[in-house]
C-alpha cells in the first residue's frame, strides 16, 4: 500500500497480485479522506465524520497535524497552530516539542495522532485487498528534515506498518508520469509544480533512457532524475482558506455586531464552521466569479449569508499569489536551466486549481507549457504504490524505472583532529553530502585515530532545514582495540585507520551504520570517480582543509562507497599483504530534536491496543444490535405470510408480534446503552420463538416435493431391476442377491413413507410435522446409493478364444469356431448403462 499524507487530505494506494494498481476507497466510498481525527469517549472518528463533529467538539478534533510534525514548540508553525486551533497544546520538556492534553489522564504526541490516521489508511487498504496489508511507501515533502522524516516513520511504527521507504511527493508524481508514458530517445525535462494545502514545491525532473548492463548484455532502461527543487513551506491552499475565513468572520461582525454578545472570532465552534464554508467557497470560486457563503445559525442563533467574488479572494491573498513563481524559478536556478529547457510544467495539488495561481505560472513559462495531463489528486499515491511494488519480491514489473532523487540540504561532519593522541582545541567541519547530492548513497570517512572519539552531524549553515544539528556520533572500542593489537600495529608500515560509513538512505535519513579499525601492511591506491554524485573527486575531511590540520598530523578523507542503485562513489585498487578489521561501537545521539523515545512508544502502543480493543467491542456491539434490529423487521414481515397463518395459531402469532414490538421499542430506548451480550440474548430468545414456526412453514411448503422425491426414487430402482431381468441370461452380470437387495431397500422406503404420510395426515398444521425433509432425503439417499452401486458395477471381462489353425493349408472354419466368434460379438453389446457411458439418468 501507499499513503500520500497531506495537510488536509490523505489518499491510500494499493497494488496486489491479480489486482490492478488503484486507490483504495474509504468507508464512504470516497477516494480521499480528510486528515482529521476526533477522539470522543475513547472512540476515534475519522475523515468526514470527524469534520462533522469539529464544530461541536473542536477541542477534541485534531487536524492540520502535518504542519507541526517534527517541530519545536516555539516554531512559528506551532505558534500559528495555537492561534488557529483550540486544542490544548503544551510543551514536552524532554523533547522541546508540542504535545496535546486531551483530557485529565491522556497526553497525545503528534506521532500518535498521525498513527491513528495511518491505522485508518491501513484499514482501507486491507478492506480493499481482502487481507491484511502492512508493507507501505509513504510520501513526504522533499524539504522534510531528519526529524520530520523520523516522526513519520515513528507514526507508521505505532500504526503497525512496515515502511519500505519514504518517497518525495513530486518524485512519486514523476514516477506515475513515467509509468504511463513512453520515454523518447532524447532526454526530456519537466517541472512538477505541486501546490498542496500546506506548502508548494517545484521539482525539475529529467526523463531519459540509460544504458545498463544485465550480465553480459547491455540494455536501455528508463530513468528519472531530479535536477532541481524549489519550495515554499507555508504557501498552500489552507492559507487561502484562513484568509477567506477571516473575511467571512469580519463581515459577519459588521452585519451583526450589535446583535451578538461576543465576537465570533472568540467562538471556536463558529470559526470551525466558517473554515469549512471558506474551503467550499474557494472551490466554487475556482470555476465561478462569484458565489454565496451561507451558514444557518452560525453564531448565537443568527444565520449568515454573504456574496463573495473571486476578485475579493484574490485581493485578500495578493501577497500569497505573488509568491507563486518563486519555487519554480528557484528550481530552474538550481538545475542551471531556463524556461526554454523545459518541455512542460505539470500541475499537481488542489492549490493549482485557483485561477490566479495558474495565471502566475502561465506568465512565467507560457500557457502552451502548462500541462494538466496527470491526476492532480492521485498521481503521487499511485506513483508511491508502484514504487512499493518495485521494492517488493511479490511483483515482477514489466517496466522497471530507475530513480535518482536528491537531498535539498547539505550534511556536514564536525570534529576535532587528533595529533599523537591529543585532540585539537579547534574543530573543523567538512561537507559529506552536498546540496542536491543523490539520496540512497553511502560514503566513507577515514580517520587517523588512536583513542575513542566523537563527531557531530549537522545540516549546512543557512540550509533552511528548520534545524541545524542532526546527531552526535560517539565511536568507542578504539582505545581498547589499539592496545589489543599493538604488536600488529608496530609491524605495520602505515598507521591504523578508522573507517566510518555515513549513509543518506532512500528515505532521506542520515545514519552511521558501520565503523571499523583497519590494521595491517597495506598500500592504498585510490582512484575516486564521481565522488559526490558525479562531481569531481574531493576530500571531505581534514585533507580538504589541509592547512588547518597539518600541525595535528592527522588525515581524514572520504571515499564515496556508492549505493549501486545510484552509481555513485569510488573505485578502489588495493594491494595488501594482510588486513585486520576490528568493528567499533557506534552511539548515534540525535541533537536537533529528540525523536519519540522507546518508553513513549510503548505507552502509545499500549493506548492504541486499548483503543483497538474498544473499537472491536464497539464493532461487535453494532453488529449484534444491527442483527437484532434486522431480525425484528424481517420477522414482522414474515408473520404476514399466508402460510404462517396455516401453521401457527392466531393467538401465537399475535403474542409474537407483541413481543417483537416490545423489543423494537427497547432497541431505541434502553437499548441505546446496552452491551453486546444483551443484544445477543434477546436475539436468541426471539429465534427460539421463530424457529418452530419457520420450521413448520418450510415443511409445509416442501411436503409435496418430498412425496415426489420418494416416488421417483422408487420408480428408478424398480425400473432398473426390470430392465436387467429382461436381458438374456448370459448377458446379465448382476446377482440375484444384489437385485433383491435393491428391491428390499425400495420396499422399506415405500413402507416408511406410507407410515409417515399417514401419521402426518392425523396432525394439525399447527403441530410439529413428523414427515420432515431431512429424514426423507436421508431415506431416499440410501436407496439411491444402493442403485448407484449396481449401475456402476463393471461387467466382467470375457476372455477371447483364439481359433485353432488347421494343420492343412486350407482356410476352412469349423462350424463350432464360427459360432464362438458370433457369440463373442454378441456379448460385447450389453444394453445397460455403466460407469463408462455416464447415462444413469437416462436408464
Amino acid at each position: 500500500m501507499s499513503i500520500d499524507y497531506g495537510t488536509e487530505w490523505f489518499k491510500v494506494g494499493l497494488i496486489k497480485p491479480g489486482m490492478p494498481l488503484d486507490v483504495a476507497l474509504n468507508k464512504d466510498s470516497k477516494r480521499k479522506t480528510q486528515s482529521v481525527v476526533t477522539i470522543r469517549h475513547n472512540e476515534r472518528i475519522y475523515g468526514g465524520d470527524a469534520i462533522s463533529l469539529a464544530g461541536r467538539f473542536p477541542h477534541l478534533t485534531y487536524s492540520n497535524l502535518k504542519s507541526i510534525i517534527g517541530k519545536r514548540y516555539d516554531d512559528p508553525l506551532a505558534e500559528e497552530f495555537r492561534r488557529r486551533y483550540v486544542n490544548n497544546m503544551i510543551v514536552d520538556n524532554e523533547r522541546d516539542m508540542p504535545v496535546f492534553i486531551h483530557n485529565e489522564t491522556t497526553q497525545l504526541s503528534i506521532e500518535e495522532l498521525i498513527a491513528y490516521q495511518f491505522q485508518n489508511a491501513k484499514h482501507q487498504a486491507s478492506v480493499t485487498a481482502g487481507e491484511k496489508v502492512k508493507d507501505c511507501v509513504i510520501t513526504v515533502t522533499p524539504f522534510a528534515n531528519q526529524f520530520e522524516r523520523q516522526a513519520i516513520l515513528d507514526a507508521a511504527e505505532l500504526a503497525g506498518l512496515n515502511v519500505l521507504t519514504l518517497m518525495h511527493d513530486e518524485t512519486a508524481v514523476a514516477l506515475n508520469y513515467a509509468v504511463n508514458r513512453e520515454i523518447g530517445k532524447s532526454a526530456e525535462n519537466h517541472i512538477f509544480y505541486d501546490m498542496g494545502a500546506g506548502s508548494t514545491v517545484a521539482s525539475i525532473v529529467t526523463f531519459s533512457n540509460v544504458e545498463t548492463k544485465d550480465g553480459k548484455k547491455t540494455r536501455s532502461a528508463p530513468q528519472l532524475e531530479v535536477r532541481g527543487v524549489g519550495f515554499d513551506r507555508t504557501l498552500g491552499g489552507h492559507e487561502l482558506d484562513v484568509r477567506l475565513q477571516q473575511l467571512l468572520a469580519t463581515e459577519f461582525m459588521k452585519a451583526n455586531g450589535n446583535r451578538v454578545s461576543a465576537d465570533i472570532k472568540s467562538h471556536s465552534g463558529a470559526m470551525t464552521r466558517l473554515m469549512k464554508e471558506a474551503n467550499r467557497v474557494k472551490q466554487i470560486l475556482s470555476a465561478n466569479t462569484e458565489t454565496m457563503a451561507s451558514i444557518e445559525g452560525l453564531h448565537e442563533g443568527i444565520d449568515f449569508k454573504l456574496k463573495v467574488t473571486r476578485a475579493e479572494l484574490e485581493n485578500i491573498c495578493k501577497d500569497l499569489i505573488a509568491r507563486v513563481r518563486s519555487p519554480l524559478q528557484t528550481a530552474l536556478d538550481a538545475a542551471n536551466m531556463t524556461v526554454d529547457d523545459i518541455q512542460s510544467v505539470v500541475l499537481v495539488g488542489g492549490g493549482v486549481r485557483v485561477p490566479s495561481v495558474q495565471k502566475q505560472l502561465m506568465d512565467l513559462v507560457g500557457a502552451q507549457k502548462i500541462a494538466k495531463n496527470v491526476n492532480a489528486d492521485e498521481a503521487a499515491v499511485l506513483g508511491a504504490a508502484f514504487r512499493g511494488a518495485s521494492l517488493s519480491n511479490q511483483f515482477r514489473l514489466s517496466k522497471q524505472i530507475s530513480i535518482k532523487d536528491v537531498t535539498l540540504f547539505p550534511v556536514e561532519v564536525t570534529y576535532k583532529p587528533e595529533n599523537k593522541g591529543k585532540e585539537a582545541k579547534t574543530a573543523v567541519d567538512t561537507t559529506i553530502f552536498d546540496k542536491f547530492d543523490n539520496i540512497g548513497t553511502r560514503k566513507i570517512m577515514t580517520f587517523n585515530r588512536v583513542n575513542d572519539f566523537e563527531f557531530d552531524l549537522s545540516y549546512g549553515k543557512n540550509s533552511a532545514a528548520g534545524v541545524d544539528g542532526i546527531a552526535k556520533v560517539k565511536i568507542s572500542g578504539l582505545t581498547e582495540a589499539m592496545k589489543k593489537h599493538k604488536d600488529d600495529i608496530k609491524a605495520s608500515e602505515i598507521p591504523p585507520k578508522v573507517r566510518i560509513s555515513i549513509e543518506l538512505s532512500n528515505s532521506g535519513l542520515v545514519s552511521v551504520p558501520e565503523a571499523t579499525l583497519q590494521i595491517g601492511k597495506l598500500t592504498f591506491k585510490e582512484k575516486v570517480k564521481s565522488f559526490f554524485g558525479g562531481k569531481d573527486s574531493k576530500d571531505t575531511d581534514a585533507e580538504k582543509k589541509d592547512e588547518e590540520a597539518k600541525q595535528n598530523n592527522e588525515t581524514a578523507n572520504a571515499a564515496g562507497a556508492a549505493d549501486t542503485k545510484n552509481n555513485t562513489a569510488a573505485e578502489e585498487a588495493k594491494e595488501s599483504v594482510s588486513i585486520t578489521k576490528v568493528p567499533l561501537t557506534i552511539e548515534f545521539i540525535p541533537t536537533g530534536l529528540a525523536p519519540l523515545s522507546e518508553k513513549d512508544k510503548d505507552i502509545a502502543k499500549k493506548r492504541i491496543a486499548e483503543l483497538d480493543a474498544l473499537d472491536t467491542r464497539k464493532k461487535l456491539r453494532e453488529e449484534s444490535r444491527n442483527a437484532l434490529e434486522t431480525f425484528v423487521y424481517k420477522v414482522q414481515d414474515f408473520l404476514y405470510n399466508d402460510v404462517v397463518e396455516l401453521v401457527a395459531s392466531e393467538s401465537d402469532i399475535e403474542k409474537f408480534r407483541e413481543r417483537l414490538s416490545e423489543v423494537s421499542d427497547w432497541i431505541y430506548d434502553e437499548g441505546e446503552h446496552a452491551d453486546t451480550p444483551v443484544f445477543t440474548t434477546k436475539l436468541k430468545e426471539l429465534q427460539l420463538i421463530e424457529q418452530p414456526i419457520q420450521h413448520r412453514v418450510k415443511e409445509y411448503g416442501e411436503r409435496d416435493n418430498n412425496i415426489k422425491l420418494v416416488d421417483s426414487t422408487l420408480k428408478l430402482a424398480r425400473d432398473f431391476v426390470a430392465n436387467i431381468n429382461e436381458l438374456a441370461e448370459d448377458l446379465r452380470y448382476h446377482t440375484e442377491e444384489e437385485l433383491d437387495g435393491l428391491l428390499t431397500a425400495a420396499e422399506n422406503l415405500e413402507h416408511w413413507m406410507a407410515e409417515k404420510v399417514a401419521a402426518q395426515k392425523k396432525l394439525a398444521n399447527t403441530e410439529d410435522p413428523v414427515l420432515v425433509t431431512s429424514s426423507v432425503v436421508d431415506k431416499a439417499q440410501t436407496v439411491k446409493e444402493h442403485l448407484m452401486k449396481l449401475m456402476t458395477k463393471k461387467k466382467p471381462k470375457v476372455p477371447k478364444k483364439t481359433p485353432e489353425v488347421p494343420k492343412n493349408d486350407t482356410e476352412e472354419e469349423t462350424e463350432g469356431s464360427k459360432n464362438q466368434q458370433e457369440t463373442a460379438s454378441e456379448s460385447s453389446e450389453i444394453p445397460i448403462a455403466t460407469s463408462d457411458d455416464h447415462e444413469h439418468d437416462e436408464l
